[in-house]
């Protein structure tokens, strides 16, 4: 895979997710509409569209949400 090809698939989430995060949205939130959001603009921007994207979305739900919780949860008790 190149850079390029992270880049179209990292790019939408990021870009969803950060302009959630920064509107002041609160975790679940951000991460449920954020990552819609991210696999709506990654299947315009590459051009696949159909059912195997609602796939992609739970699988992606579920790694990111995992993921991304694990994270809060550690920042938030390193901050406590």
């Amino acid at each position: 895979m190149t850079a390029g090809g992270y880049a179209a698939d990292s790019l939408p989430f990021l870009g969803a997710w950060w302009a959630l995060a920064l509107a002041g949205r609160g975790f679940l939130a951000t991460w449920l509409v954020g990552v819609t959001a991210g696999v709506a603009v990654r299947a315009l921007a590459l051009g696949h569209h159909g059912w195997n994207q609602l796939s992609f979305l739970a699988v992606a739900l579920v790694f990111i949400g995992a993921l991304a919780f694990v994270s809060y949860r550690g920042l938030a008790t390193a901050g406590a």
